[in-house]
């Protein structure tokens, strides 16, 4: 699995490509990249909740809100 830092990276540049005009005008691109950010959000998650399952008691790290 992924490492939840670079999930936590991807969600964050496709938010950022999500918010350029251009693709706000062609909702095919938006269609896409919403999947891709919901798909690194549940992969984060996957990865966030393994790990706080290795480390009981202690952080698990940022999450996606």
């Amino acid at each position: 699995m992924a490492n939840p830092k670079e999930l936590q990276e991807a969600a964050d540049a496709i938010r950022e490509v999500r918010r350029l005009p251009a693709v706000q005008r062609h909702r095919e691109l938006e269609d896409l990249l919403r999947r891709a950010e919901e798909w690194a959000r549940r992969e984060y998650l996957k990865v966030s909740e393994g790990n706080g399952d290795r480390n009981r008691g202690g952080p698990t790290g940022n999450r996606l809100p």
